[in-house]
Order: C-alpha cells, then structure tokens, then sequence
C-alpha cells in the first residue's frame, strides 16, 4: 500500500486530482454518444466492480450491479457539477453506495462488508479509502494509456524510478545509460501521465 501511495502522489504530483476535460464534456453535452459510454466503463468499471467485491457482492451479481452504477452515472452526467476538486469520485461514490444499499436490502442472505452508513458519510475512513484507491486506478489507467507512446528503455527507466522507487543512479548503471537519459525519461513520462490524467479525472 506504501509503494501505490508514492506512486499515485509521483504520478499526480501536487495536486490529488486535477480538473477534468472528458466527464466535463459529457456533462455539457446533450447526448453522450456511444463511444463515451465505452470509454466510461473501459476506466470505471474495474473500479466499481473492485469495490463490489469487497463489499461483499455475490460474484453472480456483480456485474449487473456494476452496470446499473455506471448507468446511473452516464445518465445522470449532465446533472453532475464539479464545485470542489474530488467532486466526481465523490459522485461516483455515492451513486455506488446508494446501489449497495439497495443490493443488500434485496438480498437480505448476503450481508455487507461495509458499514453502509459510514460508506455515506464524506469524512469517514471508509470513503477516504475509496478515495485513495479511486486515485490509484486512475493512476494505473493513465499510465496504462500511454504505455505506448514510449520506447521500452525509456518506460522501464521511468518503471523502476517511479513505480519501484529505484535511485536514478542505480538504474543508470542497471539500463547502461546516463543519469541525464533516466532522469529525462522520468520527466517525460510523468508529464504525459500528468496530461492524460487531465482527461480522466474530476
């Protein structure tokens, strides 16, 4: 968990989330088209259906529900209004809440792993853990994205810096390139995470 902290805070920088430009054309526009929608469940359903598992969600259900969440979000989108940074996970937090809710008092056999209760309350430890592994899926989906843009040394140099938390010098040496090239390889990968993060999160 220490090392996707340092991860997710390398990768964000200094700003836990960052204004968004894809939920906030969704939201301004008045149809979200099909493409939107793929791209919606692409990078948010993992998230939800993570969290549907540790919920306690029957595997035989989990996907429905995961499909009404991210219905409710795509359809309700142009209600959605960004007044503070984490607005959006925020949203997407208590549309999943108010599903489980639903989910558990329809299936009365199963119970919850969470406190339902506290999932709803924005200040508890419970959704400030959503919170952080929503940031790490963001995270990992950025980075997923642009995977290709970057020749392999120069990924696995920004890799083991980054993500394994490496000493520039030492992989340098490992990947036989100067502290300059790892350093730079660095800078540039992070810089096009930083950009993609702009079109994924709100």
């Amino acid at each position: 968990m220490t090392n996707e902290r340092t991860q997710t805070a390398a990768v964000n920088g200094s700003k836990s989330e960052t204004s968004l430009t894809w939920i906030g054309r969704l939201a301004a526009g008045p149809a979200p088209a099909d493409a939107d929608w793929q791209k919606l469940v692409d990078i948010y359903a993992p998230l939800v259906a993570h969290w549907s598992d540790r919920a306690g969600v029957a595997r035989s259900d989990r996907d429905d529900l995961v499909q009404d969440v991210l219905f409710v979000v795509f359809r309700r989108v142009n209600d959605f209004q960004r007044r503070h940074e984490g607005a959006f996970r925020g949203w997407l937090r208590a549309i999943f809440t108010n599903h489980l809710k639903k989910y558990f008092r329809d299936h009365a056999k199963h119970t919850s792993h969470f406190n339902l209760d506290e999932a709803c309350d924005p200040h508890s430890a419970l959704s400030h853990f959503f919170d952080l592994e929503h940031e790490q899926h963001i995270a990992h989906q950025a980075m997923r994205i642009v995977r290709n843009d970057f020749s392999e040394i120069t990924w696995t140099a920004f890799h083991q810096q980054v993500v394994d938390g490496s000493n520039a010098q030492q992989v340098a040496s490992d990947l036989q390139l100067s502290l300059n090239a790892v350093l730079k390889a660095k800078s540039r990968v992070l810089k096009r995470i930083r950009q993609e993060l702009l079109c994924l999160t709100c």
